[in-house]
């Protein structure tokens, strides 16, 4: 947090790294600006094939290339653990727990590396909302999909079941995805995807000169 000229406070992600690690200039040519796409990339995939993707374990920090050793990063999760920066027993990304002793705490490994970590810890709590928010998405959509898949055929309602679906598959296909794959617009959900997929399918199970309903994703 600082001051604004109109006396506001406001937070800056820069200055929260100067201060928790002072003297950060001095090795600048080896501090990443942030996160690079392929560093994202191994450790999304890494995390991904585990079985709590959204907890860091002891060789995340290896994967995504803030150490060049399986056991130095083993020692920075255990340092995480210990200051809070990764809370317990969830193994999830806290940043508000790091401060001006967090130069202190991983005084092991070098400034850059340290600045670096921080950029990875930051950007993991943020894939975190997103793919938690996905496997929300997911059982919710599972548990619909079972209520329709439970009813008597002739009053179950096979075109909500089929766009119910899509969605599903919309999610999973979301889960999957690297961050260097992702498209903008279906991050947001404004695309099309899902709905030229049903329509399309509906199209080729229609009888000549029948028209397809359209697709309407579920509320």
């Amino acid at each position: 947090m600082y001051r604004k000229s109109d006396g506001s406070r406001g937070f800056s992600f820069g200055r929260l790294i100067t201060n928790a690690v002072p003297n950060f200039a001095s090795d600048s040519a080896s501090v990443w600006v942030e996160v690079p796409p392929e560093r994202r990339d191994m450790l999304y995939m890494h995390q991904i094939n585990t079985p709590k993707p959204e907890a860091l374990d002891e060789n995340s920090f290896f994967v995504v290339g803030v150490c060049d050793r399986e056991r130095q990063s083993q020692r920075i999760h255990s340092a995480l653990l210990k200051n809070g920066v990764l809370t317990t027993p969830e193994g999830l990304v806290d940043t508000y727990k790091i401060g001006p002793k967090f130069i202190h705490q991983l005084a092991f490994i070098a400034q850059a590396s340290q600045k670096n970590l921080i950029n990875v810890l930051f950007w993991w709590e943020e894939e975190t909302q997103r793919f938690r928010k996905l496997v929300e998405e997911e059982k919710e959509l599972d548990t619909m999909i079972s209520e329709l898949e439970t009813r008597p055929e002739e009053i179950a309602d096979r075109e909500t079941l089929d766009q119910l679906k899509f969605a599903r598959e919309r999610v999973r296909m979301k889960k999957r995805q690297r961050p260097s794959q992702r498209n903008p617009a279906i991050e947001a959900d404004t695309d099309a995807t899902v709905a030229t997929a049903f329509n399309s399918r509906r199209k080729s199970d229609a009888r000549p000169g029948e028209v397809p309903p359209a697709y309407v994703g579920p509320q």
